[in-house]
């Protein structure tokens, strides 16, 4: 594990191995920039045709270090293949939010939401690495509460809380009803266990809830929220943020306009901002297989063939997409 000052040396961290692991999307056959194609085999070697270890764009391997700043150089393509390689950190330079490296291995090659999800656990790491001042609380109803430039609270027990408030905060809560909740730029939150709910307010915030009807928020510009488990739901509010809900019966509301929303199991129903996406699945009986629809929102404003935004969505046995009675 290596020891960074700040997530702007994310390009440095390694996390429980010895590679920054750096997450790309890049179209379905692989071609990216140029032209350039990648392997889409895991364990595959991928250099570029060129290397120049200048913090400028171009001659490297480019993506976004720990998931961290997607987005920066390069719009997303939520449709198309999305992998992690990892390189050793003395290979990768800074280029703001994103970076490049001289050199990587293939390590995940998938969907947008496992991408981010394979880099997780070395992400929730990094932040509470960079943390300056930090709280535990271990026990029943404990809670933890952390004030302050890049702090960070952790409670681990039944109905415990943590919160964190300030930049780059994070707070985590593990435990049945648990909660967590950081306020400030980039802050991030995570609640795990049956449901436990986890909330981050700020720009660029994440919130995770990983449980049986766990919840999970994030209110800024270009934030993430992530619930999974059965009956799970996940709501992102502001500008270009994403929702992702994984398990039966979930839901994922991302409401700010160019947003994403997303629910990759069976019966879920999503919501999405103006000029933004949903993407729900379903069983296809005519090709007995799992099958995943999109659609686009529209602007609201003028008569569209697009999606209404803001109103929930679910798919029938066609596979189409239908309002969902009862709107709320």
């Amino acid at each position: 594990m290596s020891e960074i000052q700040d997530l702007s040396h994310a390009h440095q961290w390694t996390h429980d191995g010895d590679e920054v692991l750096i997450v790309k999307c890049v179209a379905a056959d692989g071609s990216s920039h140029g032209g350039f194609k990648w392997p889409l085999q895991v364990g595959a070697t991928v250099e570029p045709e060129s290397w120049n270890p200048a913090p400028t764009c171009g001659e490297g391997l480019h993506g976004w270090p720990w998931g961290l700043s997607i987005g920066d150089g390069k719009d997303p393509d939520w449709q198309g293949k999305w992998l992690v390689f990892g390189a050793k950190r003395e290979d990768v330079v800074s280029l703001g939010g994103k970076c490049k490296a001289r050199a990587g291995v293939i390590r995940y090659v998938g969907n947008w939401w496992a991408a981010t999800g394979f880099v997780l656990a070395g992400q929730m790491a990094l932040v509470h690495a960079t943390a300056s001042g930090s709280a535990s609380s271990t026990g029943e109803r404990g809670s933890a509460s952390s004030t302050g430039e890049r702090g960070s609270a952790s409670s681990t027990g039944w109905r415990g809380s943590a919160s964190s408030t300030g930049a780059s905060g994070s707070a985590s809560s593990t435990g049945e009803r648990g909660s967590a909740s950081s306020t400030g730029e980039s802050g991030s939150a995570s609640s795990t266990g049956w449901s436990g709910s986890a909330s981050s307010t700020g720009w660029s915030g994440s919130a995770s809830s990983t449980g049986e009807r766990g919840s999970a928020s994030s209110t800024g510009a270009s934030g993430s929220a992530s619930s999974t488990g059965w009956s799970g739901s996940a709501s992102s509010t502001g500008w270009r943020g994403s929702a992702s809900s994984t398990g039966e019966s979930g839901s994922a509301s991302s409401t700010g306009a160019c947003s994403a929303a997303v629910v990759t199991a069976f019966d879920g129903k999503a919501r999405g901002g103006p000029l933004g996406v949903i993407a729900l699945a379903f069983h296809n009986p005519a090709t007995q297989r799992s099958e995943m629809r999109a659609a686009l929102i529209g602007d609201g404003i003028g008569k569209s063939k697009k999606l209404k935004p803001n109103v929930w969505y679910r798919l029938n046995e066609a596979g189409k997409f239908v309002e969902c009675e009862g709107q709320q």
